[in-house]
């Protein structure tokens, strides 16, 4: 075994993953859509935060 058999396998996961990841998300409708996902994500987990800091002041367990 050489390390060509190692790095290859890696070089063509690479290659796959900018061809079948990268390249349909730079259509402009997809990253706005994955762009609103994580803005609500953000939002969704502070409102969560929020109730945490809540349950902890009234001496619930949360």
């Amino acid at each position: 075994m050489n390390i060509q058999e190692i790095i290859s396998p890696i070089g063509k996961f690479l290659e796959w993953t900018f061809v079948n990841v990268y390249e349909p998300i730079a259509s402009p409708f997809n990253t706005g859509v994955v762009i609103l996902g994580l803005v609500a994500l953000v939002v969704w987990l502070k409102v969560l935060n929020g109730y945490v800091v809540k349950a902890k002041a009234e001496g619930k367990t949360p």
